[in-house]
């Protein structure tokens, strides 16, 4: 009987203050993702620090970090922060920038002779900015495009300002440079210009205008330009930067339907960022397809979950903001897919709720701790 009314909860909303399943669904990824990230990184971290819960700790450290801010921020009522949302903006503004600043940004030398300026180290605490930024870009976004009309556009100083401001944040990620970031964010703010009213078709026509430029930042800049050529023929590069690539295909071959044995397959010991963005192919090594079936499983029935829950919002605005953490939450699982199957080129995007990293992790446990307070129950028509 228990078992019975457990599994119509899954199909009713309202029940709680806090939608159960939801709930549910966000702490299982992230509580696979602690195991699968532990197995992916063990060796490398013995191999770099003679310690191989190393990773572990740090992530479960940004783990309760997260875990306090989800439920800070599931308190905070969303009209709060969007009411502030220009003040966070230009405070993201402001980090973006340090990073670029000698003895507080921290600069990574690559192979393609290029060095990314990503991170804020601060003693002994690495930030990335770009990661907070989506937060107070959705913020602000969704309340620009909530009060925008397209049929009576009059341009104040207000709407500049706004504009502009969304505008240098987007130029001061791809500069880091964090394309992979900034393509989330331009779905996203597509995605809220087409909420808005924004007339389809001369949408898609401004969006294929912005194409050339977007050819151009891949095709002529150097490490992304590598990037390509090692997407149409990893093989070729595949004892040297398409070595990644491969061990990733090889890593989905040899996990089979059922996976081998946790933690003993050549994609532990020499794919590269294997606890990072392409933790998803050491999981596939080690569970199969059968365990990246359960994965996507559950990554279906939360993004499915959460849409239904926001279509019985009572406020436009939160439906806006919700709907941009969604789309957020989806396309960078499925890019994060993409790039280690070998659909579209490499580029550094995480792994929701699996790929080891503090920012990134402290940051989707904010923007759902932001989702669980635009789906509370008093929010919603039910």
């Amino acid at each position: 009987m228990e078992i019975y009314r457990s599994i119509q909860n899954l199909f009713r909303f309202g029940t709680s203050r806090f939608d159960g399943p939801a709930l549910y669904g966000i702490f299982f990824l992230f509580g696979m993702g602690v195991v699968v990230m532990y197995s992916a990184s063990v060796i490398p971290a013995e191999r770099e620090f003679s310690d191989s819960n190393y990773y572990l700790n740090k992530q479960l450290l940004w783990g309760m970090i997260g875990i306090f801010s989800f439920l800070v921020f599931s308190q905070i009522p969303y009209q709060f922060l969007v009411r502030w949302s220009f003040l966070f903006s230009v405070f993201s503004l402001l980090l973006l920038i340090s990073v670029f600043i000698p003895g507080l940004g921290k600069s990574v030398g690559t192979s393609y002779g290029r060095s990314f300026n990503r991170w804020i180290q601060i003693g002994g605490i690495q930030i990335q900015p770009s990661e907070f930024s989506k937060i107070s870009i959705l913020l602000f976004s969704s309340y620009f495009f909530y009060n925008f009309d397209f049929k009576k556009v009059k341009w104040d100083r207000k709407k500049i300002v706004s504009v502009l401001l969304i505008f240098a944040t987007l130029v001061l990620i791809v500069i880091e440079p964090a394309f992979g970031t900034t393509i989330e964010l331009l779905l996203v703010l597509f995605f809220f210009v087409l909420l808005a009213g924004f007339p389809m078709k001369r949408l898609f026509i401004l969006g294929a205008s912005v194409l050339p430029l977007l050819v151009v930042l891949v095709t002529q800049v150097g490490y992304r330009k590598k990037r390509l050529e090692i997407w149409l023929d990893p093989y070729k590069f595949r004892f040297d930067e398409g070595h990644q690539l491969v061990t990733s295909f090889r890593a989905f071959f040899d996990g089979g339907s059922f996976g081998r044995p946790v933690g003993s397959g050549y994609a532990h010991r020499y794919l590269a960022y294997s606890h990072t963005d392409f933790v998803m192919a050491s999981f596939v090594e080690d569970f199969g397809f059968l365990g990246f079936f359960v994965f996507l499983t559950a990554v279906v029935f939360l993004f499915l979950r959460i849409y239904f829950l926001l279509l019985r919002t009572k406020d436009k605005l939160g439906f806006f903001l919700g709907s941009g953490i969604l789309i957020l939450f989806g396309f960078q699982t499925i890019l994060n897919l993409f790039v280690i199957t070998g659909i579209v080129p490499v580029t550094g995007i995480s792994l929701p709720f699996l790929s080891y990293g503090g920012s990134s992790l402290i940051t989707i446990f904010i923007l759902f701790g932001i989702l669980a307070n635009i789906t509370s129950k008093e929010n919603l028509v039910l």
